[in-house]
């Protein structure tokens, strides 16, 4: 049976030793939950039995709570290879010397949308309706769940979600989706098209919560690998990770995780424009 670890909060303990061109007895594949924690952790599981087979190396999970814990887990060695947010990927990159080794695929795209979703029956017909209104965010960490949709509001709309909107951080995408079908924010952001994520608990949700409007294409998260670890174990990974996706059972499980249907290889520089949106809130 594989160990799953689940972070709760921030503080990392246990550090081990890290030697450059690490191949270690174990590795930790971790990652953040875009829908329901339980159903998630139950396909990850089932990936990291999949890579043990493929790398002959037994892999073991890690689920963070949020996507700081995780950035933060891969920084002192807790998490070898991580499924990261965009903004969170960049982040491991430039904090921690993190590599990136694949770029996840859905529907054929190496990118994907931010979407703003409204109730139907809200009144909300343009983003000049949102001033004063309530907007619930994902993640300060996520791309798709803040950053980038915060950055739209403001260069394309001149709205500061800060001080012309009232914000919550619902946690997790679909969480943010039913805040809004349930009327407690006037406005939710997640990937697009995260109200399938509640259809099976709320089958009218398309018909209840409506588009408002998409952002610019983001790069889609990826799949990323710790600081010093050997690099003829990293490609084994990033082949290993493709095969499994190819098979019946492998794109099962990724599309469950995180509605990915392939990964494919990507360079570290498709990844600039995340962070020229970040670099907006160091501002």
């Amino acid at each position: 049976m594989l160990k799953r670890t689940l972070a709760v909060g921030l503080t990392l303990a246990l550090t081990p030793a890290l030697a450059q061109g690490d191949r270690p007895d174990s590795l930790v594949l971790g990652m953040v939950p875009s829908r329901e924690a339980d159903r998630i952790v139950d396909s990850l599981d089932p990936i990291a039995e999949m890579l043990t087979e493929r790398i002959g190396i037994p892999v073991e999970t890690f689920v963070s709570t949020n996507f700081t814990g995780l950035v933060e887990a891969m920084g002192t060695g807790r998490v070898d290879i991580g499924f990261f947010g965009p903004a969170a990927l960049v982040q491991a990159m430039d904090r921690h010397g993190a590599e990136v080794i694949l770029a996840s695929v859905r529907n054929g795209e190496t990118t994907y949308l931010s979407q703003f979703s409204v109730r139907c029956d809200s009144g909300i017909e343009d983003f000049s309706d949102l001033v004063g209104r309530t907007i619930a965010f994902v993640d300060p960490a996520s791309a798709s769940g803040y950053q980038f949709p915060f950055v739209y509001l403001n260069s394309q709309h001149g709205i500061n979600p800060d001080t012309d909107m009232q914000a919550i951080f619902a946690g997790s995408h679909d969480a943010a989706i039913l805040a809004v079908y349930n009327g407690d924010v006037d406005v939710a952001v997640s990937f697009n098209d995260a109200r399938t994520a509640i259809e099976g608990d709320f089958p009218d949700v398309m018909e209840q919560v409506c588009v408002l409007g998409y952002t610019d294409p983001i790069p889609n998260d990826g799949v990323v690998v710790r600081a010093g670890l050997d690099p003829e174990l990293t490609q084994e990974i990033a082949q290993a990770l493709i095969d499994i996706a190819d098979t019946e059972e492998g794109e099962a499980l990724t599309s469950e995780l995180f509605n990915v249907t392939a990964f494919a290889p990507v360079e570290a520089s498709a990844f600039d424009i995340v962070r020229e949106t970040s670099a907006f809130f160091d501002q």
